[in-house]
């Protein structure tokens, strides 16, 4: 036999009382459950780190597959869905999607326009989209035809891409037409200014 065991056969009181007080604990968790009384702990809410428009195109790797919140000049058109800033000195660009299940359909090459079964996910990572009326105030505005500029501020989950060296120096890309650029999926527009172009 264990010691436990034979613990319990040389104090049988003591037995008995673990047991009276097991008991009772049980009753008070399922009074707690029943009653709502019993707390959850909600999961944290993802960090989300402000950066500017230049600062994420000067050191993409800094920001990979982090959660941002950024402002600029939202350009769409034929082949072009990016962020920028005339401030900016760096030559890396920044290729806008859509997260979740909505597609932009943007032409480029080579980009997908099929409609999405499911949220759409990148290098590994779900992406998400709100879509609330300043999403599709946004939307709207990148689904005017021809091309269109106006400043937006947004959240979204960036992806830096791959390290490319070229002759005209250092970039990051790999998304985009033709591979052109880093990667921020829109997770949710914040504000949008139509008239704010530059």
């Amino acid at each position: 036999m264990s010691g436990r065991f034979l613990q319990r056969l040389r104090n049988p009181a003591k037995c008995g009382a673990m047991r009276r007080s097991g008991g009772a604990l049980i009753a008070v968790a399922l009074w707690l459950a029943a009653s709502g009384h019993a707390e959850t702990v909600p999961e944290p809410s993802p960090r989300i780190e402000k950066v500017s428009t230049c600062a994420l195109r000067a050191d993409p790797a800094t920001y990979n597959h982090k959660l941002i919140e950024v402002r600029g000049v939202v350009s769409h058109g034929f082949e072009n869905f990016t962020l920028s800033d005339s401030r900016c000195e760096h030559a890396s660009g920044v290729w806008l999607e859509y997260g979740g299940r909505v597609n932009s359909e943007t032409e480029y090459c080579c980009g997908v326009k099929t409609p999405r079964a499911a949220a759409l996910v990148v290098e590994g990572i779900t992406t998400a989209l709100t879509e609330d009326a300043m999403f599709r105030r946004f939307d709207a505005q990148v689904r005017t035809r021809g091309d269109v500029r106006f400043r937006a501020h947004l959240i979204g989950r960036f992806f830096a891409g791959i390290k490319q060296n070229t002759p005209k120096g250092e970039f990051w890309g790999g998304y985009g037409h033709f591979g052109c650029c880093s990667l921020l999926m829109i997770q949710q527009v914040v504000s949008v200014d139509a008239d704010g172009g530059k």
